[in-house]
């Protein structure tokens, strides 16, 4: 056996595979490719595979085609460090592709064919050609295979894997694969349930095949660099035919998700969580405003109006006038509903698949921190209840012209949109309809300057509007103006309804001259908080109070209630005496404030 100390190719076949393993233990100490082909009907090869060869250091070729006995895989498989070539052609009694310690990284290419061993063999680090492969199954059973786990394995790009009938679960975790294409990579696969790409940074597409797709119901997707491989925690009370969890660096791969989604799946069958991401972040959007970062007061993870300060030289005129009242702003909408899709950091150019799946499929919608987005998607949004955004410098409006739907959001959320000039235009065609709005209950906004109007009005009630809260938003004239091609002629005299609104609260809306650029009527209206409006000439009508009914409280300025235009459908009478702004109740220092701050510079 001495002279055997170079040889780098071994391939045995036949009766005595099993027999020659044990013999040559120790030896061979650089063999690269091995192959135990076909052995005879023999104890399972695995436990003296894992004694003899698995330690080999230098082996690059491993092959054990028609080891029809093998149970396992020899554990000490992962020792093979510079393995790139594993093939378990018809190892049809393997229970699943799985070692305690995980394949090894090197492995570049697998190949598991049920129909059989192929008819030739490379001398090449590659797997046989498709064509070298049975066309036929040898057996009518097929391979047992429940589970194969490439996890890890971050050289792998090439696998060929065919007809395995029981096959439930494939992670592709952490590999190099590119495209997973179901119509050459992995076919016959028709029991596939669930399938991982965790941490694939290099994949840009899946080619499904129509065989693969009703079966599947769990997919889990990331291709961020550096992602780990855990899976993601799955809710195993829904009951959906699919759950897609995916946090995605490239548009493309969208057009894979939308696949499935799109043409095999009706919105109430499917939940995701869908993530898009830049390859390039640099952390979030600057906002408009630097946060003053000293005498600062949370509340949750938000800032009131007197810590929004655009430099911090004038800070020492807070110490002369006193602290005002927070103008806390809530903190944002935190629930993810079935279908949910979040789009954030850096820049994003947004597929089209993107935006078939948004619009016919999600629930909840969050954006944030994005810099290349002119506007949001036109489509019919049937399904949207929560739409969030913040921090988007280029986003010119939420929903341009030719969206609609609009049936089930509930809530609009809005923080540091610096361009945006509206929610939804009010000219051109718009596919709103009697229904659209109708479950709207609550709607925050902050800090959007170029703000003109939030709302058009085209229907002649908001009848779900509980909460209204939109402040530091400098050029806003009217929260909703009348949509100018179309809108029910009777609201021009009765007004809009606003039967369940109970809160208003406007910070900081200095041009605002009403609410609604008609009469609006809100007779359940509890609380009116407003301060820094200082155009404001109109309040909502309440009408006078019956029974037990208490007046509507207000708090506002006292140079505001002054100058407020009153008639007989709103008078001071319908609101409780008001409560004035507390910056009246300190007095500021009889010399000048600049010149104050001057001398104690």
């Amino acid at each position: 056996m001495g002279l055997m100390d170079n040889l780098m190719e071994l391939s045995i076949e036949g009766v005595w595979c099993w027999q020659y393993t044990t013999r040559l233990q120790g030896q061979l100490p650089n063999l690269r490719w091995f192959r135990v082909i076909k052995p005879a009907c023999r104890p399972d090869i695995s436990a003296y595979l894992g004694n003899s060869f698995m330690h080999k250091e230098k082996l690059e070729i491993l092959d054990l085609s028609g080891n029809s006995e093998m149970k396992i895989l020899p554990n000490g498989i992962s020792k093979a460090s510079s393995l790139q070539v594993l093939i378990l052609d018809d190892c049809n009694d393997l229970k699943n592709v799985l070692v305690p310690d995980g394949l090894p990284h090197s492995l570049k290419s697998f190949g598991f064919d049920g129909y059989g061993p192929a008819f030739h063999r490379a001398s090449i680090v590659e797997l046989p050609a498709k064509q070298e492969h049975p066309s036929t199954p040898t057996t009518k059973e097929g391979a047992s295979v429940s589970s194969i786990s490439l996890k890890g394995c971050t050289q792998l790009e090439n696998m060929f894997v065919r007809g395995l009938p029981n096959l439930v679960e494939h992670d592709l975790s952490g590999t190099a694969i590119k495209t997973l294409d179901f119509s050459t990579m992995v076919l016959e696969v028709p029991m596939l349930k669930q399938l991982f790409l965790l941490g694939c940074k290099n994949l840009c597409a899946i080619i499904w095949s129509m065989a693969v797709i009703p079966s599947l119901n769990l997919l889990c997707i990331d291709t961020r660099a550096g992602a780990g491989c855990r899976p993601p925690s799955i809710d195993q009370n829904k009951s959906f035919r699919l759950q897609v969890h995916a946090s995605v660096v490239d548009a493309r791969l969208f057009r894979s998700l939308e696949n499935p989604l799109f043409h095999h799946y009706e919105p109430e069958d499917v939940c995701f969580n869908i993530h898009a991401t830049s390859p390039v972040s640099n952390g979030p959007v600057q906002s408009i405003v630097t946060y003053k970062e000293k005498k600062v007061v949370m509340h949750g993870d938000q800032l009131g109006l007197l810590q929004l300060v655009q430099d911090g030289r004038y800070g020492d005129l807070q110490d002369i006038v006193g602290d005002a009242p927070m103008q806390v702003f809530p903190n944002p909408p935190t629930d993810k509903f079935n279908r949910h899709i979040e789009i954030a950091e850096g820049s994003h150019v947004f597929d089209y698949a993107l935006v078939r799946v948004m619009t016919r499929f999600v629930e909840s919608l969050h954006v944030h921190d994005v810099s290349t987005i002119g506007s949001m998607f036109s489509g019919k949004w049937t399904f949207l209840r929560q739409c969030r955004m913040e921090r988007c410098p280029k986003l010119d409006e939420f929903f341009p012209i030719g969206s609609g739907g609009f049936l089930q959001l509930e809530t609009i959320w809005a923080i540091d949109l610096r361009v945006a000039r509206w929610v939804c235009n009010k000219t051109g065609y718009q596919d709103y309809n009697d229904g659209s709005f109708r479950n709207l209950r609550c709607l925050r906004l902050c800090s959007c300057p170029s703000l003109q109007f939030v709302l058009p009005v085209w229907v002649n009630s908001f009848p779900s509007l509980e909460t209204l809260h939109i402040i530091h938003c400098g050029q806003l004239r009217h929260v909703f103006v009348l949509h100018q091609l179309w809108y029910p002629m009777e609201i021009s005299t009765q007004g809009v309804a606003f039967p369940k609104l109970a809160t208003i609260h406007l910070h900081d809306l200095p041009v605002l001259q009403q609410i609604c650029e008609v009469k609006m009527v809100a007779p359940n209206l509890k609380t009116i908080k407003i301060r820094g409006c200082w155009a404001l000439r109109r309040l909502p009508v309440v009408g006078t109070r019956s029974g037990d009914m208490k007046k509507r409280t207000a708090e506002i300025e006292k140079d505001v209630w002054a100058v407020l235009e009153w008639d007989g459908e709103v008078c001071p009478d319908h609101f409780e005496a008001p409560l004035h702004s507390r910056y009246y109740k300190k007095k500021l220092p009889r010399v000048s404030v600049l010149r104050y701050s001057h001398l104690h510079m």
